[in-house]
């Protein structure tokens, strides 16, 4: 204090201060160190919308500027930015600029030891009463700025924020400061008519109109007090706390707000239980007396009103309310209502941009969300039912701002008039109603909370459906699932066929939504139930139904993929099951395998395998399946891949087995193929050409090629649109017999590939699936003409490159299907009579199902020109195929003799049969 006293004994110009406070750099520096602490203190516990404080600060910037304080020049010394500070602590400067100095210091290259250091502690007392004080300084400044000033600050806290509810908010606390008013609340206008509403709802509501409560009794004085908010955004920490207080609805031109949202006139009352229009419901719920009251239309650019701005009770400062000792004497100005008048074109734009925010806001959203269900509806491998419909749930909570959402999913395979779209019955008995139903699915909002975040990864699981016939939910039910329209209910209660379902569960507002699939049938239904509680309405409105429209196509096509794909995937499971059972069954037994193991496998040469003239009907079956293992034994098979002998055994066994009993395409002819091919690889020095993997896989899918074959060709099962020819469009019964070999060879027990490498093993199954595709005689055609361009040119027993062995393979696979007509006379008849019995049997088919001739081939009526057929055959396909194969390789030339003589012989059979005509007919 000595300090200070010796001080105030000297003259106060600043030359003096500047020199003083040099001298003391300890008290300049406690001084600043208290100013910044109160200030730091001050902005920690000022609210929220402290925006205007920070203006008047601004404000008093200017009016004590730099500029206003004259002051020598900084001395040149190291404390020159102390000094300068100095001059600013002067006692002859105004105080109100000492208030301002913190500000002034953080824009100032100040020496790090004037920063705050930590605060002490702050009492609740100590908070209080700086709230105390800062609001009675904002307040007394605020009056203090010039009308511009005000509508610059106003303008200014409109725009900080795109939402509705904190836009609203802002204006309202805005207006109460600006206009002394006690308590301030908004109002939009609201058309009912976009969502159904009964006629005793509509009632008093001019046009369906509505004005709804967006913030109701902001104060001045105190925290704003929000009725809603939004569920989905994070509002500012400047929005208040939240309330869940009752959203107040009134209906257009009823009441002082009604009235001026009708007429477009503003409204001032000095005493509103005076004015008849004033209703004192509100004060009545709240305790509340209103004595003043200046309402204001607020119009968009059209001149349209869109909301209702209401101030109630005109406050004064404090030495006014000393004078009247009751600020409810006080009634709005004149002045306060070209204020507001004022104002209110700020007010529109604010909501106005507000709105237009929301609603791009929601249409992006509901993009978002409508291109995420077509992602899944493209994504149905990594989905389920229960996964989309989770989507879906938490999609439509999200979209329509309800509390909780349901989806119904019928079960449409009960539908006993499908014609119709409907599934549910107007009066299902109490027995069969839950078999209406697959499944059932419900998320509340509260569900979606998790550490006051918002999760997308909720999975619902499905219920079972647990109806009787009183459940609430089956009036809803039945009404939409026979409408099939959306319905949209505002006052659950009030309406008779739903007030039921509002009392069990609580109601208040629902709309259910209708889900279709392709064919217009209802397969599910969305309900969702009441708006929550920070919404702006408190029903929903004709934006949610456009929303739900566009979400229930998208869902529905959702909902048929993904189920669809559930069918898919269980029909999978169950082939694989049949197929698991089917391999079993079709698999030869333990004791066919040991009594052929201990068979005795005579060699090749003993069997005559190595003559293209050999004949299988000289062994019976146990002799064909020996002469199997000798041919694989010939070609040193089993030792070079490691063939365990009784999976080997195993493999024919059950190949044999896989075979029908038809006339020709059995196992004989199989075996047939396979010997031939045998015979073409050894006697015709082809093991020059394959190795001894292709040389496998060729004997594996000559043996292979005509499992399970039906007896018929091609092109009946595809007249007769059987599932094989709708499995497979091309080769139909060649791409069955390979699936029927890939069957057998999965079975471990018969699988002689099993101890083949990953390479080995690819490569084999690739080489047997385009052999057994290369028995169609379609495709010969496609491949004979260039095998016979490549058997005249210089290269001709050259087949080196992979596209000319392949080329080989498909000649050879055919050569051996087709190599009864190479075979000695009397077997090449009997094959021939077997062809012609099965094609016989096919034309008889044919006759039977299609009313209709079939061709001559067969025809059994046209038998006796089968020896014209068979020449026609031999010389059309087979010869030119031997020919060129003979041609590449002399050794196959017998092939092409024993052709020629067959059909010298079907031609001397010809000449028979002429010959016996002219008897016969005599006879």
């Amino acid at each position: 204090m000595d300090r200070i006293d010796d001080m105030n004994s000297q003259s106060l110009d600043a030359s003096n201060v500047s020199t003083w406070l040099d001298n003391n750099p300890d008290f300049l520096h406690d001084y600043l160190k208290k100013l910044q602490i109160q200030r730091r203190r001050t902005s920690l516990l000022s609210d929220k919308s402290g925006l205007l404080l920070a203006n008047f600060n601004t404000t008093c910037h200017k009016k004590y500027s730099t500029q206003d304080i004259n002051f020598p020049e900084p001395l040149s010394s190291p404390n020159s930015n102390s000094s300068k500070l100095a001059k600013y602590s002067s006692p002859n400067s105004n105080p109100s600029s000492l208030k301002s100095l913190p500000l002034f210091l953080n824009s100032t290259s100040l020496n790090p030891s004037f920063s705050e250091p930590n605060l002490p502690p702050i009492n609740q007392s100590d908070q209080l009463e700086h709230e105390n004080i800062k609001k009675q300084v904002s307040r007394d400044k605020f009056r203090q700025l010039s009308l511009y000033e005000k509508m610059y600050t106003l303008v200014k806290c409109l725009y900080q924020s795109l939402d509705l509810k904190t836009t609203c908010k802002k204006i309202l606390n805005t207006v109460s400061l600006l206009l002394d008013a006690d308590r301030c609340s908004l109002f939009l206008v609201v058309d009912e008519n976009e969502s159904e509403t009964s006629e005793e709802e509509m009632n008093g509501i001019a046009n369906g109109k509505v004005l709804v409560s967006v913030v109701f009794d902001a104060k001045s004085h105190s925290l704003n007090k929000f009725v809603k908010n939004y569920a989905f955004d994070s509002m500012d920490d400047g929005c208040g706390d939240d309330d869940d207080g009752e959203q107040i609805k009134i209906p257009y031109g009823k009441g002082i707000v009604g009235y001026v949202a009708s007429t477009g006139e503003s409204v001032n009352i000095p005493d509103a239980y005076n004015d008849p229009r004033f209703n004192a419901t509100i004060d009545q719920k709240t305790g509340y007396k209103t004595k003043s009251i200046l309402c204001l239309p607020i119009l968009n650019e059209n001149g349209q009103c869109i909301a209702v701005a209401e101030a109630i009770n005109k406050i004064g400062d404090e030495s006014e309310l000393e004078e009247n000792n009751n600020s409810e004497e006080f009634s709005f100005t004149k002045e306060d209502e070209e204020i507001f008048a004022k104002f209110m074109p700020f007010i529109s734009i604010a909501i106005r941009n507000s709105n237009l925010y929301s609603q791009s806001q929601k249409e992006a959203q509901t993009n978002k969300v409508l291109l995420e269900l077509a992602t899944i509806v493209f994504d149905e491998s990594a989905s389920t039912v229960d996964h989309l419909v989770s989507r879906i749930l938490f999609n439509s909570i999200f979209l329509l701002e309800c509390e909780n959402c349901q989806v119904i999913l019928f079960n449409t395979n009960v539908s006993g008039k499908s014609n119709t779209g409907v599934v549910f019955p107007r009066r299902p008995s109490f027995q069969d109603i839950n078999k209406y139903f697959d499944r059932v699915y419900e998320l509340n909002y509260n569900d979606l909370k998790i550490d006051k975040n918002f999760s997308r990864e909720i999975l619902v699981k499905s219920k079972v459906p647990n109806f009787t016939i009183d459940s609430p939910e089956l009036s809803i039910i039945n009404t939409v699932s026979h409408s099939g329209e959306i319905l949209n209910v505002q006052n659950a209660k009030d309406d008779i066929r739903f007030s039921h379902f509002a009392e069990m569960t609580n109601t208040q507002s629902f709309l259910c939504i209708p889900v279709t699939n392709c064919s217009d049938q209802v397969v599910a239904l969305i309900l969702a139930c009441n708006k929550i509680k920070n919404s702006t309405l408190n029903y929903f409105s004709k934006s949610d139904i456009n929303v739900a429209e566009a979400f229930a196509l998208f869902c529905g096509i959702g909902i048929q993929n993904i189920m669809m794909y559930e069918k898919v995937v269980r029909a999978m499971n169950m082939q694989q099951v049949a197929l698991d059972v089917l391999s079993y069954h079709v698999s030869s037994n333990q004791d066919e395998v040991d009594r052929l193991t201990k068979e005795e496998i005579p060699e090749a040469h003993e069997l005559g395998l190595y003559s293209f003239f050999f004949d299988e009907n000289t062994l019976d079956d146990i002799g064909t399946l020996k002469a199997c293992i000798s041919m694989f034994g010939e070609l040193e098979l089993v030792e070079k891949f490691n063939i365990p002998y009784d999976v080997l055994c195993r493999f024919f066994l059950t190949v044999k087995k896989n075979y029908r009993p038809v006339a020709y395409h059995n196992w004989r002819h199989g075996f047939n193929v396979m010997s031939a091919m045998f015979t073409i690889i050894t006697t015709g020095q082809f093991k020059n050409v394959f190795n001894d993997l292709e040389i496998l896989s060729l004997l594996i899918a000559c043996i292979c090629h005509d499992l399970d074959h039906r007896g018929t060709t091609n092109n009946f099962q595809i007249k007769i649109q059987s599932p094989l020819a709708k499995l497979y469009t091309t080769s139909t019964m060649e791409h069955h017999h390979f699936n029927q070999c890939i069957v057998i060879l999965h079975n471990n027990v018969n699988n002689i590939l099993t101890n083949l490498t990953s390479v080995q093993h690819s490569t084999a199954i690739d080489l047997i699936e385009k052999a057994i595709l290369a028995t169609d005689l379609a495709l010969h055609f496609k491949h004979i003409d260039k095998f016979i361009e490549k058997s005249q040119s210089p290269t001709k027993a050259v087949f080196e490159t992979t596209s000319d062995k392949e080329l080989l393979l498909n000649i050879l696979m055919t050569a051996c299907d087709l190599s009864g007509g190479a075979k000695p006379w009397q077997c090449h008849y009997r094959l021939s009579q077997l062809v012609s019995s099965e094609f016989f049997s096919e034309g008889d088919l044919e006759k039977e199902k299609f009313k209709q001739e079939p061709i001559d081939s067969m025809n059994r009526s046209k038998s006796d020109k089968l020896p014209q057929m068979q020449i026609q055959f031999l010389q059309s396909v087979c010869v030119p195929m031997y020919h060129s194969l003979s041609l590449c390789n002399p050794l196959l030339m017998p092939m092409l003799d024993g052709c020629n003589s067959n059909i010298e012989q079907w031609q001397k059979l010809i000449q028979t049969q002429n010959d016996n005509k002219p008897n016969n007919e005599i006879n």
